[in-house]
């Protein structure tokens, strides 16, 4: 009798740890899908944000050089700008869905300010207002990547 129930009892002790570690090994596998997922998430917010950053530039470039010419700007020039434009914010929108880090938003914020300042800047500042523009988008894409890698 008392064989027989030793020996339920090691049985159900038996079930309880497998289920335990069942669990354990369930919510580590989903914790590590979880994290994979996020990473993949942040991993394409940044570049599309630097790639929206590259066209509004490009974009505002045009502008400095048509003004610098004499050229007059036309409705196709501003419907491109403003497209532009309207992909670097929805670009930062995606990046604010996929992290709250407030290091890296603040990076990518700076770099969205510099670029818009590009298509404000005076004839003779847009040279410097152009590299300030730069070196915030390097800045950002650095950070961005070490962010990334340090969740891989």
């Amino acid at each position: 009798m008392i064989g027989t129930l030793l020996a339920v009892l090691g049985t159900l002790g038996g079930a309880l740890v497998a289920g335990l570690l069942q669990h354990l090994t369930t919510t580590r596998s989903e914790r590590a899908a979880r994290s994979e997922r996020h990473r993949q998430t942040l991993a394409a917010a940044v570049p599309a944000l630097l790639s929206a950053l590259v066209r509004h530039r490009e974009q505002q470039y045009l502008k400095i050089v048509a003004r610098r010419t004499g050229e007059p700007e036309t409705d196709e020039d501003r419907r491109a700008r403003y497209a532009a434009r309207s992909a670097v914010t929805s670009a930062m929108d995606d990046l604010h869905m996929a992290t709250r880090d407030d290091t890296l938003l603040g990076l990518a914020q700076e770099a969205v300010d510099a670029t818009i300042a590009l298509g404000d800047a005076a004839p003779d500042e847009a040279d410097a207002v152009g590299m300030r523009a730069r070196v915030t988008h390097t800045t950002l894409r650095l950070a961005g990547a070490a962010r990334v890698h340090a969740l891989g």
